[in-house]
């Protein structure tokens, strides 16, 4: 659920400000879901190195994560707002830059959460897949919703909070083992 919502919390926020920064609603779309899914995937990819040692690997992209978003707080807008007068194949190169480390840790998480069922917990497998899908469907409407009412700060900051808990609850993270 965790993975769900703060997955596209972070992607939806991406997509409003790419849109602001391209001044093209279309572009900024394409532009951060096409980085999202190449980076997100070679950050799945990559996790494989970590499957040995799943706490490793979930505690270097939460921190990640926790750093980007952090920078994000405090740098994001005025990078964008002092980079406007780019032309848009820079503008998109600055996208790429920024998305790619966020991107890349967050194709850690659910691949090395998938990879702690195995053998006989492996009928929880359909249970994690329908949880994130189910939270991935929730998300997109949420995040927009809590953009207008609360502004796209607090989605960043319930971002972070969402995987400071994925990082809690994660069974290597926090010294229990493998699900049976």
């Amino acid at each position: 659920a965790g993975l769900g919502l703060g997955f596209l919390f972070l992607e939806i926020l991406l997509i409003e400000k790419a849109s602001f920064f391209l001044n093209d609603r279309t572009q900024g779309f394409a532009v951060v879901l096409t980085a999202m899914l190449v980076f997100s995937g070679l950050g799945s990819y990559a996790s494989g190195a970590w499957l040995k040692d799943p706490h490793r690997g979930i505690t270097l992209a939460c921190a990640v994560i926790a750093g980007w978003i952090v920078l994000a707080l405090a740098f994001l807008d005025a990078l964008f707002l002092a980079l406007l007068g780019l032309p848009a194949a820079a503008k998109s190169a600055v996208l790429l830059a920024v998305i790619a480390p966020l991107a890349v840790a967050l194709g850690f998480p659910f691949p090395l959460g998938l990879s702690l069922f195995r053998g006989r917990s492996s009928h929880f497998l359909p249970w994690a897949w329908s949880l994130n899908g189910a939270f991935s469907v929730i998300s997109t409407p949420l995040a927009n919703l809590l953009a207008v009412s609360a502004g796209y700060k607090m989605v960043l900051v319930l971002s972070l909070m969402l995987y400071l808990m994925v990082y809690g609850m994660f069974p290597a993270a926090s010294g229990r083992q493998r699900i049976h």
